[in-house]
């Protein structure tokens, strides 16, 4: 077995730990990275709520 191999197994068997705590309900992939676009204010409505320390 070579490294990468046991790297995947050791990320698998965390994955499994960590599903069988806190289950699976999160998907794979989220509305912000599968590239609709968000439904709610405009980018200038953001841009105005921005706080004065981002600036």
């Amino acid at each position: 077995m070579s490294s990468s191999d046991d790297a995947a197994a050791h990320r698998a068997a965390r994955r499994a730990k960590l599903d069988s705590v806190f289950g699976d309900d999160l998907p794979d992939v989220t509305k912000d990275e599968c590239g609709e676009d968000h439904k709610g204010h405009s980018q200038d409505w953001f841009e105005a709520q921005r706080p004065p320390h981002y600036e």
